[in-house]
């Protein structure tokens, strides 16, 4: 009986032994597994703290780094090797030491820190500001054995904010109105000047059409505009009338400009929308005052020089020579009185839109010798040499192209020395026709080229403080061109003279 049982115990021992060695490398083979788990987890979160935008930092509980990211590097500018077994403290300006210890004292209590905005200094001495989350770091049995932090640069974040605060400021308290609006004219923005100006509360303008403020005559301006800005273009100063909440027409000046997103994508429109109602009222009156004081000026003006001209006809009959050299200066400073005179006139109808043009068909040659002949009456002191093109018909405001020709020339024989020439030029190119006026004289700073044609401006030198104006006569020459079709030009060089010159569309011969 022994024997037959001995080896069924022995079978019984062998069969064991490899159940307990199937077992043992199952095992082996789940532990390989969870090692491998780990190390895939390990390497993940390894990738992961390196490849982040943000500071990643762990420390022990005395301070001491023990961790340091690539981008705790960029953002700090020191290395791991700087930073590595070295006190955080190195990072935290003076003012804020205490920060630390009472971080410090949180997280031993086992709470976290959580978006804590606050300072940190640079390798190079910068101080950035930085947004904090800070976490207590525990072993298997849940004690505390360090800290992780995770560091973000919020430096440009904080000065875009600071300047929305800026700009929502200005907005809030500029006095002219800021409205936004997007692409379908339907308002976005409305700020405390537009409530006052137009009228209507945010409330009752937001989510609404621009067009409630847009008079019905001028309601193609609105879908004008829209076109403009969506091809980039801006918008500037445009002058119009707008509709307030009680039905008053204002006169306004809009400042209009496209809103792009970060892809230069236009958006929606800003609007800058000032109340010029005043300054046009006063401008009205102070043309109704030139117009007035210039209409009954030019009337006395006609009847004295018709008597100087008179008595200068007597004087040269009876050879009285002193007489007669007194009247004929007389007849000049009447002329340059009557010129004055007619320029505020022009200017005030301009100002009011009156200034139209009659337009004909006539010769160049002719208009010029005319304008020649007048000017030569009332100097000699410069020698005028005329270059007249082949015989052209123009089609244009006699009368006023002959207002800007006499203007080129007076000016030229103002600010250019006594004895020097002046050369009238006259060319014919294909279709058009460029008239020139070239002198000798002071020249013109490259600073006021720019605002020569304005009106009332004048340029300041000590050379021509002497010769008398307004500075309106290069503004209404300018003008005059404009109603033409064309553009007056300026070259000029200090002490080597200036040529001013335009170009008009020849007709038929």
């Amino acid at each position: 009986m022994q024997e037959t049982n001995k080896p069924q115990n022995e079978g019984s021992g062998q069969q064991r032994s490899e159940q307990e060695m199937s077992a043992e490398i199952k095992g082996q083979e789940i532990l390989i597994a969870k090692l491998r788990l780990a190390e895939e987890r390990s390497a993940m979160l390894a990738a992961i703290v390196d490849s982040s935008d943000d500071a990643i930092i762990s420390k022990d509980l005395n301070g001491f780094v023990t961790s340091w990211n690539a981008a705790a590097e960029r953002i700090f500018g020191y290395s791991a090797a700087e930073m590595i077994g070295t006190s955080i403290t190195k990072l935290i300006p003076t003012d804020r030491t205490e920060e630390e210890s009472l971080i410090l004292s949180k997280l031993r209590r086992g709470e976290r820190v959580q978006y804590f905005h606050t300072k940190r200094l640079t390798k190079s001495g910068a101080l950035i500001d930085v947004s904090l989350t800070i976490s207590p770091v525990k072993d298997q049995k849940g004690s505390i054995i360090g800290v992780s932090k995770i560091a973000r640069d919020i430096t440009d974040l904080i000065e875009a904010e600071k300047q929305s605060a800026m700009l929502s400021a200005i907005v809030s308290y500029s006095d002219d109105a800021i409205i936004s609006k997007d692409l379908n004219s339907i308002v976005t923005s409305w700020n405390n000047a537009a409530e006052r100006i137009f009228g209507y509360t945010a409330a009752e303008m937001i989510g609404q059409s621009i067009v409630k403020l847009i008079p019905p005559d001028r309601l193609q301006e609105e879908p004008n505009i829209i076109a403009r800005l969506k091809s980039g273009q801006r918008v500037d100063h445009f002058e119009t009338k707008r509709l307030t909440k009680y039905g008053k027409l204002l006169d306004v000046s809009l400042t209009i400009s496209p809103v792009m997103d970060l892809t230069g994508r236009i958006i929606g429109i800003s609007k800058i929308a000032r109340d010029i109602t005043d300054k046009k009222q006063e401008e009205q009156r102070k043309n109704d005052f030139i117009a007035i004081v210039s209409h009954e000026l030019k009337t006395p003006l006609t009847s004295m020089r018709s008597y100087i001209q008179l008595a200068l006809s007597k004087a040269v009959k009876g050879s009285d020579n002193f007489t007669e050299n007194l009247l004929k200066r007389a007849e000049t400073q009447t002329g340059k009185m009557t010129t004055l005179i007619q320029d505020f006139l022009n200017l005030s109808r301009l100002e009011e839109g009156k200034m139209s043009l009659n337009l004909s068909a006539f010769y160049l040659a002719e208009l010029m010798e005319e304008v020649l002949g007048d000017i030569l009456t009332l100097t000699t002191s410069h020698q005028i040499n005329y270059e007249p093109c082949a015989e052209v018909s123009i089609t244009a405001d006699r009368e006023k192209i002959g207002q800007v020709l006499t203007n080129l020339l007076g000016n030229a024989i103002k600010y250019s020395p006594e004895g020097s020439a002046i050369i009238v030029r006259c060319m014919l190119n294909k279709e058009s026709v460029q008239f020139s006026v070239i002198d000798q004289g002071y020249g013109i700073p490259v600073a006021d080229q720019a605002r020569l044609f304005e009106r009332f401006y004048r340029v300041d030198t000590e050379r021509q403080h002497h010769v008398s104006g307004f500075g309106i006569g290069l503004y209404l020459v300018s003008e005059i061109i404009k109603l033409h079709g064309g553009e007056i030009k300026v070259q000029s060089e200090l002490g080597k003279g200036s040529a001013f010159s335009f170009v008009l569309p020849a007709g038929p011969e």
